[in-house]
């Protein structure tokens, strides 16, 4: 079996800094590393190749000096290397490059690719699906174990928000690791690498290429700011001067309500009307999740201000209850596909619904929850369509040119990009909590049904389900986050107290990783971000992994910990955590 594992070097997070005068990020003397996720890639990569026999190639796309994640790489066991490096390659954005990563393996070749899930400066997830698309090839995201099958075939787990699903897939195929790993910071060793040029993918490089690079590029850049919000740090060990303290950062920092009346449309296009989409996402039991509702109260501004309607797009089967839930948050208008054939959650069948929808109906803005699901099919449509795509966005805006403005944040968290995207439909995928789901009103939805035409075989066999729920953790507006100095035995009384309160409780790296939370609820940099009206820390160390995933909570209250998350801090609580939890959970 022959595994091309596809890797990246990243600045270190903990090194980032912002430049106020130059509003720029600092590159110049910023140690770099190996991207946590990939590294992780590699490993899974040497044991499938022990066991299965084969060999591993990392291949990277980047300056020379990318030649020393390559290096990493062959001392944690891969083969050989391939270092795509050429000028003309530079400032791509993730299309271009998934375009770039998917000609370097067409000439390779491979049974198997695997990657990271996400790079630790930016948070996309959507390399691996749209490198996928341009191969032609099944792909899966956040794959947390793998084990080789017969007659060329993968068996795998994959972690989602409602639980671990197994899937049994024909190769070749593209997989993406669900969890980093916690040391990358390993020597080099030497090897053979290979570098390729331009000229060794392409017979005929042109000035300006579309293939490559920024030119090849559908999004770009238009702004670097830093969003790192402001803590009061104040200490207190009264229960009801924490309340005080908190009950003001909440209403200091609440989000603004949507709104059913919509805003006049901007700028001048005579005769012309544009929808803005959003991809619902349900539970498995066919309820729409929050922050599908979120993305229509959004879309409703958007709509108003592109002169057209709020559409709410829906794929699976026995869609009517859902049609109707998102008609009453908002929805002028209910696409519905539904079809048996997108029972059971198929990736790879859902993906090929939207694509085939996207591309027929052609919405001017289409919104896609950043969710693993939407995460999944999401970029795979935009790589098949080659459409610019921006991920986990935190803000939407549209511009008198009706263009969507797309603010995204990177670096963990604290700098955000404001991006502006080339291609029609312009597609996002947004985070939870970012916005407020509208008052819902008794409105009888307009459905449009859509009829799906064929759908390739599906690539994918699901073989088993096990649930672990983690899906409150962008539900709930009240978060609880417990780190490694919470006693073992006190996570199932915290788990209790959540659920009594309608909280959520999630966990750091140290917690999750030994077993104590499910690994799909653990939060920082390496995990998932949260969002919460009030985050609750239990003695979380505040390192820059832990402090990433909770940057756009409301307000924050720690107790016990260390200074890292003390400085993080709205309210450093001293007194007694159970006190304080029976008051607090109430708030938000």
């Amino acid at each position: 079996m022959k595994i091309v594992v596809l890797v990246k070097q990243v600045p270190r997070p903990d090194s980032i800094r912002f430049d106020e005068e130059t509003k720029s990020l600092q590159r110049e003397g910023v140690p770099v590393e190996l991207n946590p996720f990939d590294a992780a890639a590699v490993r899974h990569a040497v044991r499938l190749r022990d066991t299965a026999g084969g060999e591993v190639v990392a291949l990277t796309m980047g300056p020379p000096q990318a030649e020393e994640a390559l290096r990493q790489c062959l001392a944690l066991g891969a083969d050989r290397a391939i270092h795509l490096s050429d000028r003309v390659f530079a400032v791509a954005d993730t299309l271009g490059t998934s375009r770039t990563l998917a000609l370097a393996i067409a000439k390779e070749g491979a049974d198997l690719v695997l990657a990271g899930r996400k790079s630790t400066d930016s948070d996309t997830w959507q390399v691996p699906p749209e490198t996928a698309a341009f191969l032609g090839w099944p792909h899966l995201t956040s794959i947390a174990e793998f084990e080789p099958g017969d007659g060329g075939r993968i068996r795998v787990t994959g972690e989602a928000d409602e639980g671990y699903a197994r899937w049994e897939l024909q190769l070749p195929a593209v997989l993406s690791v669900a969890h980093a790993d916690a040391d990358v910071t390993g020597p080099g060793a030497d090897g053979r690498i290979d570098v390729w040029t331009a000229a060794d993918l392409v017979a005929d490089v042109r000035p300006h290429d579309r293939r490559f690079g920024q030119t090849g590029s559908p999004t770009r850049v238009l702004a670097v700011r830093d969003v790192t919000p402001p803590r009061a740090n104040a200490t207190t060990s009264s229960v009801d001067e924490a309340e005080k303290l908190l009950r003001a950062k909440l209403e200091e920092t609440s989000l603004p309500p949507s709104a059913w009346e919509k805003p006049e449309r901007l700028g001048e296009k005579p005769g012309a009307s544009y929808d803005s989409w959003t991809l619902v996402e349900l539970f498995r039991d066919g309820r729409p999740r929050r922050v599908s509702l979120e993305l229509l109260g959004k879309g409703r501004e958007l709509a108003g201000k592109l002169g057209g309607e709020n559409v709410a797009l829906i794929l699976g089967s026995g869609l009517d209850e859902a049609a109707a839930e998102a008609a009453r948050h908002g929805a002028d208008r209910v696409v519905l596909v539904d079809d048996e054939r997108l029972d059971g959650g198929h990736p790879d069948l859902q993906a090929a619904a939207l694509a085939q929808v996207v591309r027929e109906r052609r919405p001017h803005v289409l919104l896609v929850p950043s969710t693993p699901y939407g995460r999944d099919v999401g970029p795979r449509a935009a790589g098949e369509l080659e459409l610019g795509m921006t991920g986990d966005c935190v803000n939407l805006g549209i511009d008198r040119a009706g263009r969507l403005i797309q603010t995204k944040p990177a670096y963990g968290g604290n700098i955000v990009s404001v991006i502006m995207g080339a291609t029609t439909p312009q597609l996002a995928t947004v985070r939870a909590r970012v916005f407020e789901p509208l008052e819902p009103r008794d409105v009888a939805p307009a459905i449009d049904r859509f009829a799906l035409a064929d759908l390739p075989a599906p690539q994918l066999q699901a073989i088993g389900w096990e649930d672990a729920d983690a899906s409150a953790l962008d539900e709930a507006a009240v978060v609880v986050l417990a780190g490694p100095g919470v006693p073992a035995d006190r996570i199932g009384e915290l788990e209790e107290i959540c659920r009594a309160h309608g909280a959520a409780l999630g966990g750091t790296r140290e917690v999750c990783e030994a077993g104590l939370l499910p690994r799909n609820r653990h939060v920082g940099l390496n995990g998932r971000p949260v969002a919460p009206r009030l985050l609750v820390a239990l003695d979380v160390p505040g390192d820059t992994e832990q402090l990433c995933g909770f940057v756009k909570a409301g307000a924050v209250v720690s107790v016990g910990g260390g200074d890292g998350m003390r400085e993080r801090s709205d309210v450093v609580f001293e007194g007694d955590a159970h006190a304080l939890l029976s008051t607090v959970l109430a708030l938000a």
